[in-house]
């Protein structure tokens, strides 16, 4: 596992969350990597979005003029 050194914290920031540590029960060491895991995931997430709205684009569905979504629904619910 890495280890990540911080130096000249604010005495504010790091009081604020030593009292974040506590209200959750946990270390600060605790309290850092749970806020760091968790903006990994976020960032995560953030790109997968990104990713996922540029296939929906690249393959977007193409209907035929005066169609909807509600029409192929509705066609194909009918066709059993």
């Amino acid at each position: 596992m890495a280890t990540a050194t911080v130096r000249n914290v604010d005495d504010d920031d790091y009081a604020a969350l030593t009292e974040m540590a506590e209200a959750n029960q946990r270390s600060v060491s605790a309290e850092l990597r749970a806020m760091i895991a968790e903006q990994a995931r976020r960032h995560r997430a953030e790109k997968l979005i990104v990713e996922m709205r540029a296939i929906r684009k690249r393959n977007a569905l193409k209907l035929p003029d005066g169609r909807t979504m509600l029409d192929l629904l509705r066609e194909e619910r009918d066709s059993w």
